[in-house]
C-alpha cells in the first residue's frame, strides 16, 4: 500500500500541477488576444489620425490660397477704383 499511497499523491499533484498550467495557459491566451485586438484597433486609430491630419493640412493649403486670391482681388479692386477716378477725371 505504501507504494501506491506514493503514486496517488505523485498523481494529485501532477493533475494539480497540469490543471494551474492549463488554467493559466488559458487566461494568458485570452490576454494574448486581448492585446492583439487592442494594437489592431490602435493601429486603425493611428491611420485614421493621419489620414485626418492630411486632410487637414490639405484644407489649410486651400486656406492659404483663398486668403491669397482675396488679397490679389482686393489689390486688383483698388487699381480698377484707381483707374476708373482717373478715367472720371479725364472727361
Amino acid at each position: 500500500m505504501g507504494v501506491f499511497s506514493n503514486i496517488d499523491t505523485i498523481l494529485g499533484i501532477a493533475v494539480a500541477i497540469v490543471t494551474l498550467f492549463a488554467f493559466f495557459q488559458g487566461r494568458m491566451t485570452a490576454s494574448e488576444r486581448r492585446l492583439t485586438v487592442l494594437e489592431e484597433e490602435n493601429k486603425h486609430t493611428n491611420r485614421t489620425l493621419d489620414d485626418y491630419k492630411e486632410r487637414l493640412k490639405k484644407h489649410d493649403k486651400q486656406n492659404d490660397v483663398l486668403i491669397k486670391l482675396t488679397q490679389q482681388l482686393t489689390n486688383l479692386n483698388e487699381k480698377v477704383e484707381k483707374i476708373d477716378k482717373k478715367l472720371e477725371e479725364v472727361k
